[in-house]
């Protein structure tokens, strides 16, 4: 399959695995069986986002870099990662006023799911420029696999804490569609960059978005995935397991990748 076929085929998937996982929320409540299920889905899914960040993004973006720069005794592409990990940071946490997302839930703000909005959304552009602008087919391919391991899920958490904060039907539907097209609109920016850029200057933003994606997914992994999903002191190994289970997933594609 030629590169661009994958890539907009990944844009119509994306797009509807994120509208409907946000949706189900306001047609059904999730039984407690069901919510452990999705817990241990998120473990796996936050291993598979710390592996995809340092086996994949990182490195791909160190090298590209020294095919543009050579050897600079500067280390950009990680600088650029520590830039993507801290503001995803500042959004979460200074736009919150660093209260705890339980504790807001609970209190039943209504302007904390649309911080989470924002936070994800940021973070599904980038991660969609990244792969949008992914020249490898097996880059392509690893990056879709990470975004869907946890696009339904940050939609249906999104979608939980509308309903919640008790938002209006179609206020939450709206909200959720505007979601779910933040990383589909990532890819085709990327795509279209990779389609009228020069070769290093599509090779340039290549670098910057997957060092900017990187940091983004380590964060998401390591703040909101891993310390939620060990929040509750329950099926440890299983939780363990799981996440190791996404990270050698992720390790095995580096074979081919």
């Amino acid at each position: 399959m030629d590169i661009l076929w994958f890539k907009l085929i990944s844009v119509l998937v994306i797009f509807t695995i994120g509208l409907f996982a946000g949706i189900i929320p306001t047609r059904k409540t999730i039984t407690p069986k069901g919510k452990q299920g999705l817990i241990l889905g998120n473990a796996f899914a936050g291993g598979i986002f710390l592996g995809a960040g340092l086996i994949h993004l990182l490195p791909d973006s160190i090298e590209n870099f020294n095919t543009l720069a050579g050897k600079v005794d500067f280390p950009f592409p990680t600088l650029i990662a520590g830039i993507g990990f801290l503001f995803i940071l500042f959004l979460d946490k200074a736009a919150s006023k660093g209260q705890d997302h339980h504790e807001i839930v609970t209190k039943k703000e209504p302007v904390f799911p649309f911080i989470l909005y924002l936070v994800l959304s940021i973070h599904s552009i980038i991660a969609g420029a990244s792969l949008g602008l992914e020249g490898s087919f097996l880059s392509t391919i690893t990056l879709f696999i990470a975004i869907i391991a946890h696009k339904g899920a940050a939609s249906f958490a999104l979608g939980v804490s509308l309903k919640k904060n008790s938002i209006a039907t179609k206020r939450h539907i709206i909200t959720i569609a505007f979601f779910a097209m933040m990383t589909p609109l990532g890819i085709i920016i990327g795509t279209i960059f990779t389609s009228v850029l020069s070769s290093n200057t599509s090779i340039l933003f290549e670098m910057i978005f997957d060092a900017l994606a990187a940091g983004t997914f380590l964060y998401i992994a390591i703040a909101e995935i891993i310390g939620e999903v060990f929040e509750k002191r329950t099926h440890i190994w299983s939780k363990l397991l799981l996440i190791s289970a996404g990270f050698g997933l992720m390790a095995l594609i580096a074979v081919w990748a």
